[in-house]
């Protein structure tokens, strides 16, 4: 006790420190206060002074505080660190440089020794030494110096923290006091938690001591049953050894005998395999003798087909063509004979009906005579009827075509469908052909064909018929007796039969108007159901067959399944004709002859169509199950016996016998196969070929899940077979077999392997071993093991092991358990049968032995879920198995003591008997710290191991007390709610989430709400799930202008309170809204819908004592009386307008504002329509490119594949003088040329354009529209629109200044509609653009509107301008749902500007808003000529060139045009007589025609010279220039006039004429620009023909300047031109070179370059750079002369005059 006290108290002293994680209970809980409270124990002797609590509010200040304090102390402690650390750097700083001074005086004092010694080389030595000391010297005092100032500041520092420091030395004192006080409280809480455990821990020290009483007492009990447990026990072992050595031989014995019986079977399997193997090596050789026969008759039909082949070519034949043709003919032939035997097939099968019909007929007249009033019918009735010779006829045809003896004479029928009869009644002449081919096919023929082959039902003895000898018809049928019809009484029997066929048998029955359609007869039973027959029985069932159609109706019976035809026998008797709900019945024998099941269907023909009733024979089986499954024994102590018992029942017909053994424990073979399979294939293989073997190996077996092994399929075990086979090497030589020796292989194969793997292929080894897995594969699927080792566990069966289960019986197994070692125990039994077709059963046992008599029922207490601080109970319950009674003692953990308890702790179980104890838990929160070994924070699971003590036994009872532990609190994401300021016309939402923290659900509810507070939904009532948040809106209306604070309180189901505060501000705005919500009408999407609301100024009066005045909360100012502003802010992006937006209000007075709603599809959901259509477009032009890709690859693969076939003919027409190029020319021609894969690609990848980059005046925007119009199926939106209100007239728009608090909010709801009327022309554009159209045409346009509603609409409009230009051309209709109407609206321009008007089409319920658009312009064409001047360059005499100009008409409308030239103008004489320009620069008329031609002929031509340009394309004009004799001063003038009326552009062309294909340009003009009247000079042959010409001259004027007494170079270019010739024997290209330049360069002149070559058609620029030299005379004119040599056709010499002179700028 004391020590607890000196350890309480230590604290007491000193400062708490809170930082260092001292927990303080800050929780706000009222019962914790109140718990506090009352543990606190009072003094009883005399009265205390009571003193101040301190409350968590002052306790988190003290943390505050304390940490404020500490860190200030921290600051005070660095700054003394600093300080002394800096003091201590001056220090060592001071001593060093003591130490330098005193170094320095030591080397002074040597030197002036030195120097009086007059040792000058030491004397040198320490004066630099002495240097260098008295420069550390100083460098030391400087950092002295800065040393000083660092001390100064930490001085500085400290002093500065310790003021601040100071001025919490009262505010410490205070602290420290209220510490003390709390270290006290503390102190006395302990004392009393010290009290209480105490006197808990004395009771508990009582009740040990009488636990421990009452232990040993039961320990004493427990021993003493034990001893007599033993007693027990040793004597019933005795008593059992007796007949244990009895029950081991008898099982001894039964084994051998079991496993003799084995050793037998598997003896006589392997005697079975080894004639299997033998078999199987006969026929491998006898398929490889048949290969070998085979390739040798495919060898010499080989040969022979060779030898024809040479033959043909001998003769000069084509052996391909020929071979060709006999092949055709043969199949010709074939496909006739196959032709021929169908069409007998068939005639037979038309004939058979014909007769049954006629039978039936007859017979149904004999019956019914009163159906059939008819002259004929009783004219022969009246007479002796005649012998049917045709039917006789028909019979003998019949027997004569199929071949078959008087066996075969039952007919065979099928089934005739309405379609059949249709066909049979539209044939023309049937008479002529009464055998007509049938192309269509039925399963019932195949059927009734393998019926044929396969006769089950075999007679008893012979008769007399079998052995007749079947008629043999002659050769010629028709000399014998000629064909059905030929007679005159033939043809009109034939034709009455065919009347009567025709007559509707199938007949559509309609009755009240209503077409009857489905069976028309109802058969009881449903199913004709023969279960479990045996061979050789007969068995009969009568069904009833009811009429169901709407009338009369007949039933005739077809037939019955091929299959079923030897076994059933039908008798039934046509009733005739039937009312509805009439019945008849049918008797069906059936005779099985097989033991086999059997399935088909019984057919017949009403008069409303076929129908057939199913027909199943099934054979005796066994249907053998289990009642159980899996059989738990439970816990049991070791030495007791429990019996199971379940029962083996057969639910079929067939018994079976059957064996129960035990799975577990036994040796388990390494392969397995049903033992069915084997005998199945000795069966087979001992069977000839035949039929039916294929289609017994066709029968899949089933698989066997008996101890894990499986059973092949047949199916699996042919295919392996079958490889085997295929891997037997062939003889050299031997050939492949043909298809039909290969199908016979096939079979034999099938015969021998068809059921069994058996590996032909072995490695080599012993044959013993091989027979030894051969063996095991085919032994049974588990066999007993040698060693009796399966009984340790203490599982067995019961006596009966084996035995036979009859029909519909049922069988008790028991099942022993009688354990000898503790521990689990799971073994499996097995029940196998003699049945192949039954599959084992197995019985799954559990079990668990121990060796303690004292168990628990629930080794496991799950108390759920919990929640803390509440009690939960349950109920321990022990047994004892034991004879004695127990002394019990429950034993909880220590760390659970406190929440966990067990009632009684100590108790007496007697024996055989039940002992219940009651356990308490009541988790607390210390539960995480107190108890973390067995409970899980996280998931707040707890596992509490628990022991029960039982006296005398060594070994504890174990149990768990498993829960999960979760709180009950509800959270709420914020503390507090501030509202903010709402007005009265308004209400604040705010959102608050409530989370449920407990894994239970909780219940909630918000209570005591006042009348401004609304939470929702379900007005704050709930159930929380476990671990879910929801959202609550707490929904704000204040009622007047006031300062709102409350709390929100919510109850949890179990009364806890869960609190947040809220605070508001309600205000009183100045204007009010007529309407605080707006009502749309449903507008149509791109129509127009309005409203009007009213904002009033109600403020009149300041006097707050009458009436509620505009105000922000409670001490607000009031708002003064007057002029009171507005503006209204609509959000971006909706379709609504509001006018006006802005406004000012008198006092008293009200303003009416209107709402325009404009509704539109969103932009983004429009664009991801555009790209959606985009993208299906793009995927169909893919598809439609690689489809046709494909059809081109493929006419390209035929077209190479008929060349190659044509180029193969003619190789062979070739081959036929040489005999051995045929085969070759063969395989060539036969290879086919497009057997490769194909190249084309599959279709690509669309990528989808992006949204973004989609115009809103784009195509593909208005086409995604008009999609998304008649889709659109309507919505409703609500918008809040906010109006700020401010004081005082407005000023600027936008820049009001108003206060947010007084802000009015208007809701609007906006219904949007589809509407009635869309476009469907031009994408769905609602804008009709003429476009540019000249002034004074004409233009149309048309529009397409759709009803896409669901009514009628009468469709409306608005009037254009009648004095504008758009007219509307056709009236307007009424529009029935989906129909449309085409507008057609004219545009006339009258000016040239843009015109735009409005059209309303209007409807009941919505207007659609055209909008009419048009730009009159004139026409404008643009020209690529520059500069006004088309030069097209020089050329030879007589030769021409070619140039094109472009003239582009950028208008929208189509423009003619036409060019004219002032050569061929009238007014050319007139212009011409006017003075050129070089005698009068400044006349006005300027004649550009320049230079003609002397044959009269036009220099330049324009082609085309008028004509049409369409809307924004270009034309090209194509300009040629064809001159006759030299001259440069080729020209003349272009006029473009557009629509022949006035002149749009005009330009010069010009060009040169040249008589050689060098020549010069450039330099000074020596002569005028026009060509002279007078002849030229003639040209002799014999100047015409040298190569030099005469010399040119040309001169250059080049200009220096002078500039800051320097001369500037002057340049001038000369061009070398070459001209391109038309004539191909000239040279092509010219050369240059300038000549005499070494005098020139003297003076300054420079010519680069000064030689070189030009291609033709190309000008080449020569630089001609003078710059005087030094010493030049300003005023002095220099001129040279040079030459230039050209060679192109002829060698010509051009002389430059240079004349160079300086000017001054």
């Amino acid at each position: 006790m004391a020590e607890d006290m000196d350890f309480m108290m230590d604290d007491d002293d000193g400062i708490l420190d809170y930082d260092d994680g001292d927990d303080l209970d800050f929780s706000t809980d009222n019962e914790e206060e109140e718990e506090d409270e009352e543990s606190i124990i009072e003094p009883p002797a005399y009265p205390q002074t009571p003193e101040e609590k301190v409350t968590w509010q002052e306790q988190i200040r003290m943390i505050h505080l304390r940490s404020h304090l500490n860190k200030m102390a921290e600051k005070v402690k660095h700054a003394n660190y600093i300080v002394d650390k800096t003091r201590e750097e001056l220090k060592k700083s001071r001593a060093h440089m003591h130490h330098l001074e005193s170094e320095r005086d030591s080397i002074f004092m040597q030197i002036q020794q030195q120097e009086s010694d007059g040792n000058q080389s030491s004397v040198y030595r320490l004066r630099a030494t002495h240097e260098k000391f008295c420069k550390e010297l100083e460098e030391e005092q400087k950092i002295e110096c800065k040393i000083l100032e660092r001390v100064d500041q930490a001085e500085y520092d400290l002093a500065f923290v310790e003021v601040e420091r100071g001025k919490f030395i009262l505010a410490e004192d205070d602290l420290l006091r209220q510490e003390h006080q709390l270290a006290k409280g503390k102190t006395r809480a302990a004392l009393d938690r010290f009290q209480k455990e105490k006197s808990l821990a004395s009771l508990a020290h009582k009740t040990r001591i009488t636990d421990t009483l009452r232990i040993t007492e039961t320990a004493k009990d427990q021993a003493q049953r034990h001893q007599q447990a033993l007693e027990d026990a040793t004597r019933s072992h005795e008593r059992a050894n007796k007949y244990l050595q009895k029950t081991l031989d008898k099982m001894q014995l039964r084994q051998q005998q079991a496993e003799g019986k084995y050793q037998a079977e598997m003896q006589r399997k392997m005697d079975m395999l080894v004639k299997l193997k033998v078999d199987i090596s006969s026929n491998r050789e006898n398929l490889k003798a048949i290969r070998a026969r085979d390739k040798a008759a495919e060898n010499a039909m080989r040969q022979a087909k060779e030898e024809e082949r040479r033959r043909i070519l001998a003769e000069g034949g084509n052996p391909d063509q020929v071979m060709l043709i006999r092949k055709r003919l043969s199949a010709q032939k074939k496909q006739r004979k196959q032709i021929e035997t169908v069409q007998t097939q068939r005639e037979m099968e038309i004939m058979n009906r014909i007769l049954t019909e006629e039978k039936s007929m007859r017979k149904r007249k004999k019956l019914h005579p009163q159906l059939w009033k008819e002259p004929t019918l009783e004219n022969s009735l009246r007479v002796a009827p005649q012998k049917p010779m045709p039917v006789k006829f028909f019979e003998d045809y019949v027997k004569r075509t199929t071949g078959a003896g008087p066996t075969s004479t039952k007919p065979l029928l099928r089934s005739v469908t309405a379609d059949e009869d249709e066909k049979q009644d539209e044939e023309k002449d049937f008479v002529e052909d009464p055998f007509p081919r049938r192309h269509s096919t039925d399963s019932s023929d195949s059927d009734r064909d393998e019926a044929e082959v396969e006769n089950l039902a075999k007679p008893e003895f012979e008769g007399l018929w079998e052995q007749h000898k079947p008629y043999k018809p002659p050769k010629d049928l028709a000399s014998v007796a000629g064909p059905p019809g030929s007679s005159k009484m033939d043809k009109e029997i034939l034709q009455k039969t065919l009347q009567k066929h025709r007559q509707g048998i199938i007949v559509k029955q309609v009755a009240a108007g209503k077409e009857f359609s489905g069976c028309p007869f109802y058969s009881k039973p449903d199913i004709i159901h023969f279960k479990d027959f045996d061979v050789g029985s007969s068995y009969k069932k009568r069904v009833v067959l009811t009429n169901v159609s709407y009338s009369i109706n007949y039933c005739k019976y077809l037939d019955i399944t091929e299959r079923l035809k030897d076994f059933i026998k039908i008798e039934f008797n046509p009733p005739g004709q039937m009312s509805a709900g009439m019945t008849c019945e049918m008797m069906v024998t059936f005779k099985p002859m097989i033991n086999e099941d059997l399935i088909g269907e019984v057919n017949f023909l009403s008069q409303t169509g076929p129908f057939s009733i199913p027909l199943h024979c099934t054979t005796k089986k066994c249907d053998l199950q289990l009642d159980v499954n899996m059989i738990d024994f439970g816990t049991t102590v070791i030495g007791e016996m429990m019996k199971r018992s379940f029962t083996l029942s057969n639910r079929g017909a067939l018994g079976t016998k059957f064996d129960f053994f035990k799975v577990t424990g036994m040796k388990q073979r390494t392969l397995t196969t049903a033992a069915t399979s084997l005998d199945r294939l000795t069966t087979e293989s001992m069977r000839g070929v035949s039929p039916d073997s294929e289609m017994v190996t066709d029968k899949p077996t089933e698989k066997s899940k008996q101890g894990g092994s499986t059973i092949e399929k047949p199916g699996d075990l042919k295919k392996r077979s079958q490889d085997d086979l295929q891997k037997i090497p062939e003889a050299p030589g031997e050939g492949g077999l043909s298809d039909s020796q290969q199908a016979e292989g096939s079979e034999i194969t099938d015969l021998g392997l068809a059921t069994m793997d058996v590996p032909t292929d072995r490695p080599g080894g012993s044959e013993q071993k091989a027979d030894q897995e051969l063996g095991d594969a085919i032994s049974p699927d588990l066999a007993v093991s040698e060693v009796d080792d399966y009984n340790l566990d203490g599982m067995r069966m019961g006596p009966l092991v084996t035995g036979e289960i009859g029909p519909f019986s049922s069988v008790r197994l028991d099942i022993i358990w009688q354990p000898t070692i503790p521990g689990k125990v799971d073994s499996e039994f097995l029940v196998t049968f003699a049945d192949p077709l039954s599959e084992g059963l197995s019985v799954r046992t559990m079990a668990n032995a121990i060796d303690v008599p004292v168990w628990m029922e629930r080794q496991t207490v799950d108390l759920k879920i919990c929640l803390f601080d509440r009690l939960y109970q349950d109920t321990v319950v022990v047994n004892n198995r034991a004879t004695t009674a127990l002394r019990l003692k429950f034993e909880v953990c220590k760390e659970l003591r406190n929440h966990l308890e067990i009632l009684p702790k100590t108790g007496y179980i007697q024996a055989q008997s039940q002992f219940s104890a009651q356990l308490k838990f009541l988790p607390r929160k210390s539960l995480f710290e107190e108890a973390e070994r067995y409970f899980d924070g996280d998931t707040g699971v707890l596992e509490a191991p628990m022991i029960i003590s039982v006296a005398n036994q060594t070994a504890p009872v174990p149990f768990t007390v498993n829960a999960v532990v979760t709180t009950s609190d509800l959270e709420f994401d914020v503390k507090d709610i501030d509202f903010g300021y709402c007005t009265v016309y308004e209400s604040v939402r705010s959102v608050i989430k409530l989370t449920n923290k407990s894994i239970l659900p909780q219940q909630f509810g918000f209570v005591g709400l006042p009348e401004y507070v609304e939470v929702q939904p379900n007005d704050g009532f709930g159930t929380l799930l476990p671990l879910e948040t929801i959202e609550l809106d707490v929904i704000f209306s204040p009622n007047k202008a006031f300062d709102y604070k409350f709390e929100l309180v919510c109850k949890s189901l179990i009364n806890r309170d869960f609190k947040i505060s809220c605070v508001g501000v309600g205000v009183l705005p100045p204007l009010q809204l007529s309407n605080q919500v707006v009502h749309f009408a449903a507008t149509a999407l791109y129509d127009v819908s309005s409203a009007a609301v009213h904002v009033i100024n109600h403020h009149t009066s300041s006097n707050e004592f009458t009436h509620p005045v505009p105000r922000i909360g409670t001490k607000g100012e009031i708002c003064p009386v007057g002029p009171t502003s507005f503006e209204f802010v609509v959000p971006k992006g909706v379709p609504l307008t509001i006018t006006p937006a802005v406004g000012t209000i008198e006092a008293g007075k009200k303003s009416r504002i209107q709402l325009r709603f404009t509704p539109k599809l969103s932009e983004d959901e429009i664009r991801q329509e555009a790209v959606r259509l985009a993208t299906k477009m793009e995927a169909a032009r893919a598809e439609k490119e690689y489809e046709e890709a494909l059809k081109k690859e493929k006419e390209l693969a035929d077209q190479a594949q008929k060349a190659a076939l044509a180029k193969g003919g003619k190789q062979q027409k070739g081959s036929q003088s040489s005999p051995g190029k045929g085969k070759g020319g063969k395989q060539s021609g036969s290879q086919p040329a497009g057997s490769g894969s194909s190249t084309v690609s599959k279709p690509r990848l669309i990528t989808p354009p992006d949204p973004n980059a989609i115009a809103k005046e784009s195509p593909e925007f208005k086409a995604a529209i008009c999609s998304l119009l008649p889709q659109f199926k309507g919505s409703f939106r609500t918008i809040v629109i906010p109006c700020y209100v401010a004081t005082g007239a407005t000023g600027n728009p936008g820049d009001l200044p108003y206060s947010i608090h007084n802000t009015l909010y208007l809701e609007v709801h906006c219904p949007v509609v589809k509407p009635e009327l869309v476009v469907i022309s031009d994408n769905g554009n609602n804008t009709i653009h003429f476009g540019e159209v000249s002034i004074g045409q004409h233009s149309s346009r048309s529009i397409t509107l759709q009803n896409i509603s669901e009514k009628a609409v009468e469709l409306r409009s608005s009037i254009v301008n009648t004095a504008g230009p758009f007219l509307m051309l056709n009236a307007l209709r009424v529009l029935d749902p989906g129909a449309t109407h085409t507008m057609n609206i004219s545009f006339t321009p009258n000016g040239g500007r843009v015109f735009r008007e409005s059209l309303e089409i209007r409807t009941d319920t919505s207007v659609l808003h055209l909008t009419l658009a048009g730009h009159g312009v004139s026409p404008l064409v643009n020209l690529s000529v520059e500069n006004n001047l088309f030069d097209l360059g020089a050329v030879l005499v007589n030769e021409y060139c070619e140039k094109i100009f472009k003239m582009e008409n950028t208008s929208s409308l189509a423009i003619d045009y036409v060019i004219k030239l002032d050569s061929l103008s009238a007014w050319r004489h007139d212009k011409a007589q006017a003075l050129p320009h070089f005698v009068k620069p400044q006349s006005s008329v300027k004649n550009f025609v320049g230079a003609q031609n002397f044959n009269g002929r036009s220099v330049f031509d324009f082609v085309p010279s008028e004509g049409s340009i369409p809307a924004g394309e270009t034309k090209e004009i194509m300009v040629t220039f064809a001159p006759d004799h030299e001259s440069p001063y080729y020209s003349d003038g272009v006029h473009i006039e557009l629509f022949s009326e006035e002149e749009s552009h005009f330009f010069q062309v010009c060009g040169q004429a040249r008589t050689h294909v060098m020549f010069m340009e450039g330099g000074d003009p020596l002569y005028p620009d026009i060509e002279s009247l007078s002849v030229a000079p003639t040209v002799t042959k014999g100047e015409e023909d040298s190569k030099i010409s005469h010399t040119t001259h040309m001169l250059f004027t080049m200009k220096s300047h002078m500039k800051d007494e320097a001369f500037l170079p002057a340049t001038r270019d000369v061009l070398v031109c070459c001209v391109r010739t038309m004539a191909l024997s000239q040279k092509k290209n010219g050369e240059f070179q300038f000549e005499n330049l070494q005098p020139l360069t003297q003076k300054g002149f420079t010519v680069d370059p000064q030689k070189g070559m030009t291609e033709a058609g190309a000008k080449k620029a020569v630089t001609i750079t003078w710059t005087p030299p030094q010493g030049h005379d300003p005023g002095k004119t220099v001129e040279e002369t040079m030459l230039v040599t050209l060679k192109g056709d002829v060698t010509e010499q051009y002389q430059l005059m240079l004349r160079a002179m300086v000017v001054s700028e």
